[in-house]
């Protein structure tokens, strides 16, 4: 790799990740970013580390010579119209590739698992990970999840633990995932593949290097994801399906807080776990279940503890905590319906907080748990919208504006039921946050300050 060329289009979180390891690898690159701000950053570390490198404008013919333009996930690849920079490299066949893509390149020898899905790829990446730390096993948990896979370094012996998100998905070339894993694809991201066509090809690209020697595991649940389990199938790609409805005579489920594993003839009981409340859990469970028994390093009874010592993550499903008789979750990473149903099927007596900017399709389709709701409490753009399908339903509601507001009339209204039952105050938007954050981790965080505020009053 020291003879080419490297060019790295965005300079956030894993633009900056990019340069720092460029430079550590002592490798030559120039680097764009639109934004100003972004650009001296980058200038900063050119200068801390006295490297020939630099940032060249969009127009500069030095694009044109590179091997490799390295492209950060938030930059437009072909929809709806692919960046200046993205137009010139695949005109003079420069290889497209993102950040998982370069580590590869450079790391080819690790045992790669790679975890992605509409829903759930965040917890069960973070739970197979925890199986595998908790069981002296090393793993480093990289990608989507929030940690650059650039901005590690990797022991000899360690099992890297992929998010890996569809706008990585799309950049693979020579990725070989040792494990790939398929949790369930829905409607989502449409802004940036344009069609859904286009978004089940990115998701797909998972199991693009595979062969009889690398193992697939893929819902069997999901209708989209059951038609590529036939396909992935007829590939001769070792495959397990996995489910969470019904027992697969060739495969892995689990129901009912047991895991049936018919592929190695075991059953394993789970001890039901807060973070993992929910059937929707299940998948994530039985998946990582799959992943970390295919290994062979551990046995069932290590990974059943392992489980249920988990702790979850912070913004899904999160319980903060309980005065009162209110039970306070922090669910801000439920940024579709999809996700926001998880919550509403786990808890009763809901005090809802919904809303920011909403996908298509807003929440009609949550309509068959509306009466679990007590009261809704709208805030961010979704206010008109969300309200007219309220009414609908007769769905009590409230539009508060901000979550503060919100937060504050959903503790007053459930403080005035005087019932024995718990009365839950759900963050679960079913909207994306830009309109009033920069992303579901600070309006997350927000919440969990106003919570854990409330509960030391």
């Amino acid at each position: 790799m020291q003879n080419k060329k490297f060019g790295i289009l965005g300079l956030g979180i894993s633009g900056i990740a990019t340069v720092k390891f460029l430079l550590k690898q002592k490798l030559q690159f120039i680097a764009w970013d639109d934004s100003s701000d972004s650009r001296k950053k980058c200038e900063s570390l050119l200068k801390e580390h006295k490297n020939s490198s630099q940032i060249v404008t969009k127009d500069n013919e030095a694009w044109q010579n590179i091997d490799y333009l390295v492209l950060s996930p938030g930059v437009p690849l072909y929809f709806p119209t692919p960046h200046p920079l993205v137009a010139l490299a695949k005109k003079h066949q420069i290889k497209i590739i993102c950040d998982l893509e370069l580590f590869y390149l450079i790391y080819p020898n690790h045992t790669y698992i790679g975890i992605t899905g509409t829903n759930g790829k965040s917890t069960t990446a973070a739970l197979v990970h925890h199986i595998l730390h908790t069981n002296n096993i090393p793993a480093k948990l990289v990608g989507n999840i929030g940690t650059p896979i650039l901005s590690i370094e990797p022991s000899k012996d360690d099992i890297m633990v992929i998010e890996a998100s569809s706008y990585q998905l799309d950049l693979i070339e020579k990725l070989k995932f040792n494990i790939a894993i398929l949790l369930n694809i829905t409607e989502d991201h449409l802004d940036r593949h344009g069609t859904m066509a286009n978004y089940i090809s990115a998701k797909c690209n998972i199991f693009k290097n595979q062969t009889k020697k690398e193992l697939a595991i893929i819902n069997f649940d999901n209708p989209i994801t059951k038609k590529i389990f036939t396909a992935i199938t007829e590939r001769k790609i070792h495959t397990i399906p996995i489910s969470t409805k019904s027992k697969l005579s060739k495969g892995i489920s689990m129901l009912d807080d047991k895991i049936y594993d018919n592929i190695n003839h075991n059953e394993l009981a789970i001890e039901q776990n807060k973070s993992l409340l929910g059937t929707h859990n299940f998948e994530n469970i039985v998946a990582s279940y799959s992943a970390i028994n295919s290994l062979k390093k551990i046995n069932s009874s290590q990974i059943k503890e392992a489980i249920n010592s988990y702790q979850g993550l912070d913004h899904r499903m999160q319980y903060l905590g309980m005065v009162n008789n209110m039970e306070f979750i922090n669910d801000s990473k439920a940024t579709n319906a999809e996700s926001t149903e998880n919550a509403l099927k786990v808890f009763d007596n809901i005090y809802w907080i919904v809303g920011g900017l909403p996908k298509a399709g807003g929440i009609t389709s949550l309509h068959p748990f509306f009466n679990k709701i007590r009261h809704a409490f709208i805030i961010g753009d979704a206010e008109k919208a969300f309200a007219k399908i309220f009414d609908k339903h007769s769905v009590q509601y409230t539009v508060a504006g901000s979550l503060d507001k919100a937060f504050e009339l959903a503790t007053n209204t459930a403080s005035q039921d005087k019932g024995k039952k718990i009365k839950t105050i759900l963050l679960s938007p079913a909207c994306a946050s830009f309109d009033q954050w920069k992303n579901f981790e600070e309006r997350g965080c927000f919440f969990f300050n106003l919570a854990k505020k409330y509960i030391k009053k």
